[in-house]
């Protein structure tokens, strides 16, 4: 009967070990689920919630996402853009306008013409047989006096010659109310023209730049003293920057 009852109680203490080491066991598995599950709760604010800040300082949108990179870089690209806006200007507009004409560009002066410049003759002592032509000009901005004026007696085709002997070093540039000087020989004093006679106007016309022609339009001059004799011997000087200049031949 003794025996019996060990042999149950064996029995009974078994069961009850076993069911301790399965129930062991299950918590460790448990214990090991739970671990895994940790990490992932405790990292959550630094995947761009609510709660983290932007990595590029800004707040980030409802959704967890980052609105911050987006912005600056639209940002970027739009001062990237005003940039090369900018520079694509100066260079068409670098280097004249002033002007203007700063494109590195030249401003060209005009020509002299009637349309902008006074013309006065008047008749002169010495030397005999000239008269002294002066041009100013009435105009607000510079011109230049090419040449030698174009000069018609009355209602003559041919232009007066020029007296090459003249030729300045350079082209006279007449500020405004500044004034050129040309001399005109209109009878040689020996008598050695031909085709003698008695003008009383002189048309008077600018040379252009090139040298070939004139441009602008003419000045109608009447002749002091109810006109003056000419003849073929006639000629002009070049224009000077001085009066004496343009008397000296």
């Amino acid at each position: 009967m003794r025996t019996t009852r060990r042999a149950t109680q064996l029995v009974a203490a078994t069961a009850v070990l076993t069911a301790s080491l399965a129930l062991t066991a299950c918590q460790n598995d448990t214990t090991k689920n739970n671990g895994s599950q940790a990490p992932t709760a405790s990292s959550r604010p630094l995947n761009g919630g609510q709660d983290a800040q932007s990595p590029s300082g800004g707040d980030g949108d409802s959704n967890g996402k980052d609105s911050g990179p987006a912005k600056s870089g639209h940002a970027s690209k739009a001062a990237l853009s005003s940039g090369a806006s900018g520079g694509g200007n100066t260079g068409k507009n670098g280097s004249g306008q002033t002007a203007g004409q700063a494109n590195g560009s030249r401003v060209t002066t005009a020509a002299c013409t009637g349309a902008h410049v006074k013309v006065t003759v008047t008749k002169v002592r010495r030397p005999v047989n000239h008269m002294l032509l002066t041009a100013t000009n009435t105009g607000s901005v510079p011109c230049n006096a090419y040449g030698a004026p174009y000069l018609r007696w009355d209602d003559g085709q041919a232009a007066t010659m020029f007296l090459e002997a003249s030729k300045p070093q350079a082209v006279v540039t007449l500020a405004p109310g500044e004034s050129a000087y040309a001399g005109i020989m209109y009878e040689s004093a020996d008598g050695s023209g031909s085709e003698g006679h008695t003008a009383r106007t002189l048309g008077v016309l600018f040379g252009n730049r090139a040298g070939d022609g004139s441009t602008g339009p003419s000045v109608r001059l009447t002749l002091p003293n109810g006109g003056v004799h000419t003849d073929s011997s006639a000629w002009v000087t070049y224009w000077q920057s001085r009066s004496e200049d343009a008397l000296t031949w």
